[in-house]
């Protein structure tokens, strides 16, 4: 049987031929020299059609769709043909720090677009001059190609659910406005009847009918504040007629008196009036916000601030409770969270949410504001 000899010149060999990985090496006609004394510019205009591949693996060659020898010799100039600026670009960050690792779009011998991830380092001659640069380089088209549909989904997603929110406070403006003028002219009248006839009942009227008028009137009464009460969880009026900070300070002070906590509340508003999509979307943001604190904080002290410039919109909500946990903030169970999140991205902001053990939780959302949007 004949012995097989393994030495590390062949180890090597076999590695680089076998390689499901790209390695090649691309050296300079003539070194040049890299440093702030020289025309970088002119430098890289002199790589890009000097530099060449001199050695290169069979999977470099595959990545391209082009046979080993034909790839062997090509220049910067020729992989970056469709995008000079850009290979010129990472050229010049390579030679800057002298290693690279990056991710460039390319493309193969038919057009294709592809997106390869590589590292690549520069080699030096004694002077300090480069002549070259060898790198290993992997295919993940696939990869940010799906990395790019998640992305996309995402976005889609983000854009329907934001569709969605303003769908469902169109909703619920159309239905409160119906509320307050149908139902709630319907129960005037009816009250105005009623109380007539009980003025009229009570010239000479057993009293058993004109305690059964006067029980219907109460039960009227309850009814109307319980229709005020609908519309207003439905469309809070204050937002539409004095805007968003009013409606934030309604909000604040009525979720204080309903559940009992003493509250902190810091308004410093300037600036125009934001958009109804905009302010529909903060308030909603506050009532979550709150209802939370209510439901999970234990709390006994809630504060609310909101600041507002020309540029931007701060809104913090903030309580002395338990302190939000970092599984809290995730999974399934922290829909509400999640929905929170999602508006702010949605107006364009951000909210950070932050719980410390014993010492409460703050909600702070960010908010951009433009001239398009005062």
């Amino acid at each position: 049987m004949a012995s097989l000899t393994v030495t590390p010149d062949s180890l090597r060999e076999l590695f680089f031929t076998q390689s499901l990985d790209g390695f090649f090496v691309m050296m300079i006609d003539e070194p040049v020299e890299w440093s702030d004394a020289v025309d970088k510019d002119a430098a890289l205009d002199y790589v890009f059609n000097h530099q060449r591949i001199t050695i290169a693996n069979v999977a470099y060659a595959d990545q391209y769709q082009m046979p080993l020898k034909e790839i062997v010799g090509m220049t910067p100039a020729q992989f970056f043909a469709h995008d000079m600026a850009g290979g010129k670009a990472a050229w010049r960050a390579l030679f800057d720090q002298g290693h690279l690792h990056v991710e460039t779009d390319e493309r193969r011998v038919d057009g294709a677009p592809m997106r390869i991830e590589g590292h690549y380092l520069c080699v030096y001659d004694d002077a300090g001059r480069i002549t070259g640069h060898l790198g290993i380089q992997r295919d993940v088209t696939d990869r940010h190609l799906a990395a790019a549909e998640v992305s996309r989904s995402r976005e889609e997603l983000r854009a329907l659910a934001a569709r969605l929110e303003t769908v469902r406070e169109e909703e619920r403006t159309r239905i409160a406005h119906q509320v307050h003028d149908e139902l709630g002219q319907a129960l005037t009248g009816l009250k105005l009847d009623l109380a007539w006839i009980e003025h009229r009942l009570s010239r000479n009227a057993q009293e058993e009918m004109i305690d059964r008028c006067r029980s219907l009137l109460g039960r009227l009464d309850m009814l109307m504040v319980t229709v005020r009460r609908l519309v207003t969880e439905l469309r809070p009026s204050v937002l539409d007629q004095l805007g968003l900070a009013a409606a934030i300070e309604w909000q604040s002070q009525e979720f204080a008196s309903r559940t009992g906590l003493l509250l902190d509340l810091v308004m410093q508003v300037e600036g125009g009036r934001v958009p109804d999509s905009v302010a529909s979307a903060v308030f909603r943001m506050l009532q979550e916000a709150l209802i939370n604190v209510a439901r999970h904080a234990g709390a006994r002290r809630v504060g609310v601030t909101l600041r507002q410039d020309a540029e931007m919109l701060l809104l913090d909500v903030r309580d002395d409770g338990r302190g939000i946990t970092a599984n809290e903030l995730r999974g399934t169970r922290s829909l509400g969270i999640v929905s929170l999140r999602e508006r702010a991205i949605a107006c364009g902001g951000t909210l950070e949410i932050l719980g410390v053990p014993g010492r409460g939780t703050t909600v702070s959302l960010r908010l951009p504001l433009s001239d398009e949007t005062t």
